[in-house]
C-alpha cells in the first residue's frame, strides 16, 4: 500500500510541478508584454532561403509595426486589418490582409496567451524562456516559437513557420521600451492616379 502511495506520487508529482512551472512562466511573460505599449530596437531577420536581413523596428499598440530594412528597398508596416509594403518614402507598394494573424494577436492591447493560442510547448533553460504557439480561432495553421530572457521576460526572438514550412526568424536588441513613437511613423501613402 505505502509502495502504491509512493510509486503514485512520483508518477504524478512531476506533471502537477510541470503544469505549475508553466502557469508561471506564462502570467510572467505575458504581465510583462502587457505592460508595455511601445517598443523599438534592432532587429536581424533570417528567411527559409537563408538571406539575412538588419533594420529598426517599432511597436505600438494596439496592432502598429514598422521593419526599416537596412538594405531592402521596402519597409513593412502592420495596423489591426493590414500588413503593407512600402518604399523607403512611405507609399504602399502592395498590402495583404492580416485576419487572425498571430502578430496582430501579439500586438493586441491586453493580450491573454492561454485564451488566443494554443500552446505547443514552453521550454526553460538557464537564460531564456520558449514558448511554441498557434492561433486559436485562425485558419492558418502558423505557429510562432517565440523567445524571452529568462531575467527581463524582454522578447529576444520569434520563429514563424507558415503552412507550406516556410520560417522566418527575427532576433531584436537594443530594445528600448514604453517610449514615444509618433504615430506618423505608421502612416503610409498612396500614389496619385
Amino acid at each position: 500500500m505505502i509502495r502504491s502511495t509512493i510509486l503514485i506520487v512520483l508518477v504524478f508529482f512531476p506533471c502537477h510541478f510541470l503544469a505549475a512551472n508553466t502557469e508561471s512562466i506564462i502570467s510572467k511573460i505575458q504581465n510583462n508584454w502587457n505592460e508595455i505599449q511601445t517598443m523599438s530596437g534592432e532587429f536581424s531577420q533570417l528567411d527559409s532561403n537563408g538571406n539575412l536581413e538588419t533594420g529598426k523596428f517599432f511597436f505600438s499598440k494596439p496592432y502598429l509595426s514598422k521593419f526599416i530594412y537596412k538594405n531592402k528597398k521596402e519597409d513593412i508596416v502592420t495596423n489591426e486589418s493590414l500588413l503593407r509594403i512600402v518604399d523607403k518614402e512611405g507609399f504602399q507598394i502592395d498590402s495583404y490582409a492580416i485576419g487572425g494573424n498571430i502578430i496582430k494577436k501579439l500586438l493586441s492591447n491586453n493580450l491573454d496567451i492561454k485564451k488566443e493560442f494554443e500552446i505547443n510547448f514552453i521550454e526553460e533553460n538557464e537564460k531564456s524562456y520558449k514558448i511554441g504557439v498557434i492561433s486559436k480561432n485562425s485558419n492558418s495553421m502558423s505557429e510562432i516559437v517565440l523567445t524571452f530572457n529568462k531575467t527581463t521576460t524582454e522578447l529576444k526572438k520569434w520563429e514563424i513557420s507558415d503552412e507550406m514550412g516556410n520560417k522566418t526568424v527575427l532576433e531584436f536588441t537594443k530594445i528600448k521600451k514604453n517610449i514615444f513613437i509618433s504615430e506618423n511613423l505608421f502612416d503610409v501613402r498612396y500614389q496619385n492616379n
